[in-house]
């Protein structure tokens, strides 16, 4: 399981320069990529593509608005083949869905393995990444993401880490869920602290808060995830990441310890 970066951490960076972005993160030890928050296009695919040449980096997925995915799949399918990229991530559910009635979730729900073959077809996996919104409940008492999972057969899933504690769940069990159609996960710890008389809850660098990493990429191995990527909203970008991704060489250097014990 690669262990790299979702650039929407680095998102400002990346707006102003992909080499200025990408090379502290390569010079500490970041070899795989999601890339998100960027126009897909020849130019920037170009861009990538000389980077990858230059430092043996890899693109493990491109994550893509609804519109894009749905309305400009060959743009996506042509960056995706210019830099060796296997797979495209709906980023979010589509806005229709979130405030519409149940019926336009499923119908949504309905279509998701059509587009998943349509990739197919360039030699691209289609996955889903989720938010908060797919832990509410439908009418029949089952979660939203229970419902994608049980009616879609052909797309994979990216896993929130930080969505997921924060609305109950255990990232564990969720995992479980997902099985083999896991793709990726993003690696964000949920802090509380104290604003007033208030806890508030917040995303923040891997092993700063309460959730249990260890266990997550434990279950990811065992079900054959492909990646997981840091990602948070931060202030401090580049402190952050450097701090989740040597926490997670800890993870793996604990892992393989306790695998030959």
């Amino acid at each position: 399981m690669k262990i790299g970066v979702q650039t929407y951490t680095i998102r400002k960076a990346q707006k102003k320069s992909f080499e200025h972005a990408y090379l502290p993160l390569i010079r500490l030890g970041i070899k795989a990529f999601e890339l998100s928050r960027m126009k897909f296009t020849k130019k920037n695919a170009d861009t990538i593509h000389s980077l990858i040449q230059q430092h043996d980096i890899h693109i493990v997925s491109i994550q893509a608005k609804p519109k894009d995915v749905f309305h400009h799949g060959d743009e996506l399918v042509e960056f995706c083949h210019r830099t060796g990229c296997k797979n495209v991530v709906l980023s979010m559910l589509p806005f229709h869905c979130i405030f519409g009635s149940e019926k336009v979730f499923y119908e949504f729900v309905s279509e998701l393995d059509y587009w998943a073959e349509v990739y197919q077809k360039h030699g691209i996996t289609l996955a889903y990444h989720h938010h908060d919104w797919e832990y509410e409940r439908c009418s029949n008492g089952k979660t939203r993401m229970d419902e994608l999972i049980e009616k879609t057969q052909k797309v994979q899933f990216v896993h929130d880490t930080y969505w997921t504690v924060r609305c109950g769940y255990s990232s564990v069990e969720q995992i479980q869920k997902f099985g083999s159609r896991l793709l990726g996960i993003h690696l964000r710890d949920l802090v509380l602290y104290r604003k007033g008389l208030r806890i508030v809850m917040k995303d923040g660098a891997v092993g700063t808060g309460i959730i249990d990493f260890q266990s997550i990429l434990n279950e990811a191995e065992k079900v054959q995830c492909s990646y997981a990527v840091i990602e948070q909203n931060t202030k401090h970008p580049y402190e952050d990441i450097t701090l989740s991704f040597k926490t997670c060489l800890q993870y793996a250097a604990d892992r393989k310890e306790k695998h030959h014990e």
